[in-house]
């Protein structure tokens, strides 16, 4: 099989689903152009951001329908991954099927999958059990668990302790989950992920899903990575 995808952002997501892919679809090759595609190839690329994403996707319909016309190698999917924030999947659903519309444009000969990140990655990265220290020394830090224990409790379902200082939950979320690594002595950034992308700590969020049911839009991508990607 061979995927499209296309993702929200420029930096975490071009970085982490490389190498998570690599990790739990080891046969399979990214490649650079969407024309040169073969047998296991995955194509990715960013869409730019809300709404441009919109765009994009109705361009990579267009790409594909156009690829597999010529009756060679072939695309059978089209992943779409982006954070909800401070939407619904439905609303992002509508957004999508929108566009398309608006456009006349239809998937032809594949199928179109969409991934959301509740609230965004960085939510699926608190859910490293393993890293969480429910005795921190930083104080900032215990602040954050004592308004939400993301150890215990579900990341998915945290919302934004402080509106005025955190403009967005999504915001909010980046700030918890450098501040637990932080007291691991390990940092991240939007552009320095290589923490989060090692199979270690991959597997504590599986671990986390599986056990728990917690960051369940992780899992449901997971769940698709493990049946497909074979």
């Amino acid at each position: 099989m061979n995927f499209y995808i296309v993702v929200e952002g420029d930096q975490t997501e071009l970085s982490v689903y490389p190498a998570w892919l690599s990790i739990l679809a080891p046969t399979y090759t990214r490649i650079e152009n969407a024309w040169n595609v073969g047998e296991n190839n995955y194509y990715i690329f960013s869409g730019g951001g809300i709404p441009s994403i919109y765009t994009h996707v109705k361009n990579a319909v267009l790409d594909i329908n156009s690829i597999n016309s010529k009756g060679e190698s072939r695309y059978d999917y089209l992943l779409v991954c982006l954070d909800t924030e401070e939407e619904t999947r439905e609303y992002i659903l509508g957004q999508i099927n929108k566009e398309l519309q608006s456009n006349n444009v239809a998937l032809q000969d594949a199928d179109l999958i969409v991934f959301e990140h509740k609230v965004s990655m960085e939510t699926w990265f608190l859910g490293n059990q393993n890293v969480f220290k429910d005795n921190p020394q930083n104080a900032e830090y215990l602040e954050y668990i004592k308004y939400y224990n993301v150890g215990h409790d579900n990341p998915e379902e945290m919302g934004n302790m402080d509106e005025n200082k955190f403009a967005t939950t999504a915001k909010f979320h980046l700030r918890y989950l450098k501040r637990m690594l932080e007291e691991r002595n390990m940092t991240y950034s939007k552009n320095n992920t290589i923490v989060v992308q090692q199979q270690a700590y991959l597997q504590q969020l599986i671990s986390r899903y599986k056990i728990t049911g917690h960051i369940a839009t992780f899992g449901s991508w997971y769940d698709f990575v493990k049946a497909h990607f074979r």
